[in-house]
C-alpha cells in the first residue's frame, strides 16, 4: 500500500509517500480503507522530534491520528462493526497509521461515521471534537448557564468547545480575532473578546470555567477571570497548585482521550446539525509534506485534509 512514512526527525521534508507493508488487524482491531485523515499541530511537535522525550517512535513510522474511511476486515473479537461500514476513528497516540490507504485501529476506537457529512468532513472530527467532549463534559461537566472563557476558541478544538458548550446552555466568551469573530458569533458565542485590540483579562471575569486551548504567553492572565472556586483546565501545560492556591481556584492539565461512546454521540449531533466541522484546506495524500509545511505556517484556518484515492 502507499503510505507517508517518516524515517527520521525533522521538518515537513521528512514526510516521504513510499511504499509500506498493509497492515493486519488482529482480533480486537478493525482494518480501514482509509478515505481522509486529518492533519494537527500535535502531528508536527512529534514528527519534529519536540515530544520525543513524552512520546518516542520507532522508526519507520507512518503518522496520522484521526481518520475516515470504510471497513475492509475485522478481527475475529469484533462484534460492533463489519466489513463496509462507513466509520471514523481517533487512534491512540503509541498507534497512529492514519497517512496511509490502510490503517487498523482497535474496535474500542471507532464508530460509525455522521451520516450526514462526507470522508473528507468526518476526518476532521475525532480528534479534535472528542478533545472538546472530554474537557467539558468529562473533565468540566458543565451545566447549563454557567460562564465558560475558552482561550483560543477559534481553533480546532475551540470550535468545537464552543458548540458543544452552547448544547449544554453555557455562556461562552472565546477569543478570536480578523474573520474568526463573525464565525464564533456564528455559532452563538456570547462574547467574543479580539485579542488583538484588547485584553482579555481586562475584559472578562467571574467565570465558572477557564479553558486554556492556545497556550503562549496569554496564558497567565486567566486566573484573573475566574471565580472563587472556579477552575482552570488547560490541554498545553500543567498549571501551577501555588497559584491555583493563590486564587482560590482549582487547575488541572487535561489529557484527552476519545472512546467509542464520545465518537458515537458526536456523530449523532453531526447528523442533527448541531456540530459542524470546519475544512481548510484538502490535499492528496501524496502531498503531506506541503500539507504539514502550510500547517506549521499556521497561515490557514480549519482543518487540512489529506484524501486517499
Amino acid at each position: 500500500m502507499k503510505a507517508i512514512v517518516i524515517n527520521g526527525y525533522g521538518d515537513a521534508g521528512v514526510l516521504k509517500y513510499e511504499e509500506a507493508a498493509k497492515p493486519i488487524p488482529s482480533d480486537n482491531e478493525v482494518l480501514i480503507r482509509v478515505k481522509a485523515t486529518a492533519l494537527n499541530p500535535l502531528d508536527s511537535k512529534i514528527r519534529s522530534g519536540h515530544l520525543q522525550a513524552v512520546m518516542p517512535i520507532s522508526f519507520p513510522f507512518v503518522p496520522g491520528w484521526e481518520a475516515a474511511g470504510v471497513i475492509g476486515a475485522t478481527g475475529k473479537n469484533v462484534t460492533s462493526l463489519k466489513a463496509g461500514d462507513e466509520v471514523y476513528t481517533r487512534t491512540n497516540f503509541r498507534k497512529a497509521g492514519g497517512y496511509a490507504e490502510y490503517m487498523t485501529v482497535d474496535e474500542k476506537e471507532v464508530a460509525l461515521k455522521p451520516k450526514s457529512l462526507s470522508f473528507v468532513e468526518s476526518a476532521a472530527m475525532p480528534l479534535v471534537a472528542g478533545a472538546a467532549y472530554a474537557i467539558l463534559f468529562k473533565a468540566a461537566k458543565i451545566n447549563k448557564d454557567q460562564r465558560i472563557f475558552i482561550l483560543g476558541a477559534a481553533g480546532s478544538v475551540g470550535l468545537f468547545a464552543v458548540q458543544l458548550a452552547k448544547l449544554a446552555g453555557a455562556y461562552v466568551i472565546g477569543t478570536a480575532t480578523g474573520n474568526d469573530i463573525a464565525i464564533l458569533h456564528s455559532l452563538g458565542v456570547n462574547e467574543v473578546i479580539d485579542y488583538n485590540k484588547a485584553d482579555y483579562s481586562d475584559e472578562v471575569s467571574n467565570v465558572d470555567f477557564a479553558l486554556d486551548l492556545a497556550g503562549g504567553p496569554d496564558y497567565e492572565n486567566l486566573w484573573k477571570t475566574l471565580k472563587k472556586g472556579g477552575t482552570l483546565l488547560s490541554t498545553t501545560m500543567q498549571p501551577s497548585p501555588g497559584t491555583a492556591k493563590e486564587y482560590g481556584v482549582n487547575a488541572s492539565q487535561v489529557i484527552t482521550e476519545t472512546d467509542k461512546a464520545a465518537l458515537e454521540e458526536i456523530a449523532a449531533w453531526a447528523d442533527q446539525a448541531k456540530l459542524t466541522p470546519r475544512v481548510g484546506k484538502v490535499f492528496p495524500l501524496s502531498e503531506a509534506a506541503a500539507a504539514h509545511q502550510l500547517m506549521d505556517e499556521r497561515s490557514i484556518s480549519g482543518k487540512i485534509i489529506l484524501t486517499v484515492d
